[in-house]
């Protein structure tokens, strides 16, 4: 299983580096030949180059839920008391995000062309997204202080 795992894992890994660099060539090497609906002008493949994107994230999060869900369930079956304390880490990020939404703000946004957001959820949201990742990153800061320090070192 761990053969066939890593096979699939080494195809997967050379088909996205591919994508990326004729993406990538296409982004830097046609030029910019479309006006958006600003007016402005925009390198020929900046859509290309978004949904890209979007597909490898989408891809990074299916493969990370999957793995997740396959490794609690091999644990369960193994050791169900540790596989229910692995579970104590999705329970904190969810306490994390519903705390940073509730700290987020909805007031209206003014945007670069004059308009004004005002979609309160969305607004939130990227609040959300903006304190959990600073939360997260003070987390690991800490963390990796902790780690050098040898306060918590393992026995």
């Amino acid at each position: 299983m761990a053969k066939l795992s890593y096979k699939v894992s080494y195809y997967v890994f050379y088909v996205c580096v591919a994508l990326i660099v004729i993406v990538l060539a296409l982004f830097f090497g046609v030029g910019y030949g479309e006006v958006n609906a600003a007016g402005l002008t925009e390198p020929a493949y900046t859509d290309t180059l978004i949904y890209l994107m979007y597909g490898l994230f989408a891809v990074a999060v299916i493969a990370t839920l999957v793995a997740a869900i396959m490794q609690f369930g091999g644990a369960l079956k193994e050791n169900p008391k540790g596989a229910l304390k692995s579970l104590f880490g999705l329970i904190l990020m969810v306490v994390l995000l519903i705390v940073t939404y509730s700290m987020g703000s909805a007031a209206p946004v003014a945007m670069g062309d004059g308009t004004i957001y005002d979609d309160a959820v969305m607004l939130r949201v990227t609040d959300m997204f903006l304190y959990s990742t600073y939360a997260l990153l003070v987390i690991a800061a800490v963390g990796t202080l902790l780690n050098l320090t040898g306060i918590f070192k393992q026995r």
